[in-house]
């Protein structure tokens, strides 16, 4: 009964080809937070200078069209007199666009990459049932987009009413200054608030994006049993056995039985990587890699090393380290010194303390 029961549980972590499937539905992390506080950041940071050419232009524009009035009245010289007035305007204010364009693509791209998936879009009969929806509402993420919507509500709020406390004294002479001074002023308040809403607004953001991520990993979790499936269905494909036939191949002609019968010990992922070491005080400068497989390849130097009493011992980032730098043969690199002593010490001790209780 709880063996049932714990294989019914998402407990493995996606494999790369479950991310892929859920990449191609169009099941990604991403926040829409991120993307809105980088286009406002940018809007705080370009508008200023868009919008001073932008008045600049446009006066220039009325300024030159009242001298070019249309001698007749009509549908074309109107459209041409429109022209004349917006079009140098546009232009100022093209490069704000073009960079709001930027920063939109290049906030989503980074956050998903390149995914083109109409599958959301496509009509399907589970959408009718009105259960997931209500699952949703009442789902964690639900809770955790409705706490940011009200945060952040009071947060703004905050952020704008101190900026305009702060300016307070100013706002109350607007009406003894000229229009252009109090434009200025009213474009620097208006300038400091969006700033402060920008960057709050991006701190946010990459925390929101960061739960999404996790929510998404947490989707994505597996139970054993769909392992153990997507497994077989792997071990089936012509290239899987291609590729186990090549790694058999190559266990049977580098003898790795009598690679093994040098080790010390075996460094394990526990799973994906293992590398053997050698070390002989008397022989070697550095400790030495002996032997080292991933996947299949390691589950057989597992294996071997359990059949010669080789010691096993768990360091993922050891091993993952050991098996990226490090070819059979090749000596331990200086920076990974300190490690590889610390599992050969602690190996030799247990091996000390396991011949002092057979005495």
């Amino acid at each position: 009964m709880a063996d049932n029961q714990s294989a019914g549980e998402k407990t493995e972590q996606a494999t790369p080809r479950r991310k892929l499937e859920a990449r191609k539905k169009g099941t990604v992390a991403k926040s829409q937070d991120l993307t809105g506080a980088l286009t406002l950041l940018t809007v705080a940071l370009v508008a200023p200078s868009a919008f001073a050419g932008l008045s600049e232009r446009l006066l220039a524009g009325v300024g030159g069209s009242l001298y070019r009035l249309p001698q007749q009245i009509s549908y074309g010289s109107l459209a041409q007199y429109c022209t004349n007035v917006l079009v140098p305007g546009m232009a100022a204010i093209g490069p704000l666009i073009a960079a709001l364009m930027a920063v939109g693509l290049a906030s989503n791209f980074a956050q998903v990459g390149f995914v083109v998936s109409g599958e959301a879009l496509s009509p399907t009969l589970s959408k009718l049932n009105p259960m997931p929806g209500l699952k949703r509402m009442f789902s964690v993420r639900s809770a955790f987009d409705g706490l940011k919507a009200t945060g952040k509500m009071f947060l703004f709020a905050f952020m704008a009413f101190s900026a305009i406390r702060g300016e307070w004294d100013k706002i109350t002479n607007l009406g003894w200054q000229s229009p252009q001074m109090a434009a200025i002023q009213i474009g620097g308040i208006t300038h400091t608030i969006l700033l402060r809403v920008a960057l709050l607004w991006l701190a946010i953001a990459i925390v929101d994006y960061m739960f999404q991520r996790k929510q998404v990993d947490k989707q994505l979790m597996m139970t054993k049993d769909e392992l153990r499936r997507e497994m077989r269905e792997q071990e089936g494909s012509p290239e899987v056995k291609g590729a186990q036939m090549r790694r058999r191949r190559q266990i049977a002609k580098g003898g790795l039985a009598s690679k093994l019968k040098q080790a010390d010990v075996v460094v394990t992922n526990p799973t994906h990587f293992a590398v053997a070491i050698a070390y002989d005080r008397s022989k070697m400068h550095a400790p030495m890699v002996v032997a080292k497989g991933q996947d299949y390849l390691a589950l057989r130097i597992r294996e071997f090393a359990k059949d010669l009493n080789v010691p096993l011992v768990e360091n993922k980032p050891l091993a993952r380290a050991l098996y990226k730098q490090c070819e059979a043969g090749d000596y331990v690199p200086r920076d990974l010194f300190a490690p590889v002593a610390e599992v050969l010490a602690y190996v030799y001790q247990t091996l000390k303390r396991v011949k002092r209780n057979a005495a």
